[in-house]
């Protein structure tokens, strides 16, 4: 009990010192898409500065940013390509390249999709073909690696491995839906040794997330049959709660969504969405809805007792709608239709969006109405990967160029 506490104080410690300044994962510090750095301005015009600018390749993968470097991945013929450069000038630190050659069985982009994940001056990169590597923060060398779809026997996916990182204290935690009992598969950060693997489940597409739900910490992560609620130091499930019905053709995309003792899981494809609540150590569903919010591959946000998230798919007639929703109840209070969909960051009482047609809007986190403060257009289209802010730039990566934007309220 004592190390369990220590663990949730060293997390909560950890998590609070580097939420302003480092981005170093997706969904940012604290696993949840909420900025708490540097004010961003609310309007922005054409002098709005672009502070430099990247060629980039393929893939739908997230840039990241720690120590003032960001580190983004993309494919370029039939390398994977980590890159590391300076984010206030966009110097290059080093670059790795590694040979790939995965095709998505969709003809869709081939990746990578997995955004990296960095702690301690260590990168953990997972790509599409099943590619696991740490590198060195500092000089790009490699410090281990893993084939996972070798090592765990992993199943043929569509669009390959997509699920990112997740760093925590002691180890790398990686939805790998292994065949031999390894679905969900803890490294050691530093010799990248298996230190618990569990369940036979297939891996959807979400990635695992790190929470406390009932005063206690845990790795929330849905399978192909199940979320799962872990412990992060041996892998013991809490609990698991079955999941809407899952096949190759549809997945979760998002991760779960904690807030308190509440969770928000959410998909689209006839998986619907959820609330669920932990009473007793249990989940219990508060509600099930198929016409709240239900996500293609970004998650919603929740803030002020309301969810906010992208309702629908771009195939569906209409598209899809940006969608405010109660939180005890469902019910949704206002939707906007768009031209497509997007990702969201909670800025304070704003919303960060980044639209897959490459334009960032603030919008008001208000659940009375939908207003749009500010936009900018800042790279093309399709734009899938979340942007990433830290001390006020944020960094978009686009089909063709990943962008560094100065979007802070006060500039020297």
């Amino acid at each position: 009990m004592k190390s369990a506490v220590f663990f949730l104080c060293a997390w909560t410690l950890l998590h609070v010192e580097s939420v302003a300044s480092d981005w170093p994962q997706l969904l940012g510090p604290t696993s949840d898409a909420v900025y708490a750095g540097l004010p961003i301005a609310e309007t922005w015009t054409d002098q709005t500065p672009i502070v430099w600018q990247k060629d980039v390749g393929e893939g739908y993968s997230s840039p990241v940013v720690s120590q003032g470097r960001v580190v983004f991945c993309h494919r370029l013929g039939t390398n994977l390509i980590v890159e590391c450069r300076d984010a206030t000038n966009g110097k290059s630190f080093w670059n790795f390249k590694h040979s790939m050659k995965f095709q998505d069985g969709a003809s869709f982009d081939s990746g990578p999709r997995a955004t990296p994940a960095i702690k301690d001056g260590k990168v953990y990169v997972h790509n599409t073909d099943g590619y696991f590597v740490s590198l060195d923060l500092a000089t790009g060398k490699k410090n281990w690696s893993h084939h996972t779809r070798n090592t765990f026997k992993t199943s043929a996916t569509w669009h390959g491995s997509v699920s990112s990182p997740l760093v925590t204290e002691s180890a790398v935690i990686l939805l790998v839906g292994g065949t031999n009992s390894s679905g969900i598969v803890a490294f050691n950060k530093d010799d990248g040794k298996v230190i618990w693997k569990v369940t036979g489940d297939k891996a959807s597409a979400s990635s695992p997330v790190l929470a406390t739900c009932g005063g206690i910490l845990q790795v929330l992560v849905v399978t192909r049959s199940a979320l799962h609620s872990l412990d992060p130091e041996t892998g013991k499930d809490f609990w698991q709660w079955p999941t809407r019905r899952q096949t190759s053709g549809n997945v979760y995309a998002a991760s779960p969504v904690p807030f308190g003792d509440s969770i928000f899981l959410s998909g689209w494809y006839q998986l619907d969405a959820d609330l669920l609540r932990v009473k007793d150590g249990q989940p219990q569903v508060v509600w099930h809805k198929t016409d709240a919010v239900s996500t293609h591959y970004a998650n919603a946000i929740v803030h002020k007792d309301h969810i906010y998230g992208f309702h629908g798919h771009a195939s569906e007639s209409g598209g899809p709608t940006l969608r405010c929703v109660e939180m005890a109840t469902g019910k949704v209070t206002w939707k906007q239709s768009q031209k497509g969909s997007g990702t969201i960051i909670r800025c304070g009482e704003n919303l960060l969006i980044l639209f897959d047609s490459g334009e960032l809007q603030l919008v008001e986190a208000d659940p009375r109405r939908f207003k749009v403060k500010t936009r900018k257009q800042v790279v093309g289209r399709p734009t899938r990967s979340y942007p990433a802010i830290a001390d006020g730039f944020v960094y978009v990566k686009g089909p063709k160029k990943l962008v560094c934007v100065d979007l802070r309220a006060e500039r020297p």
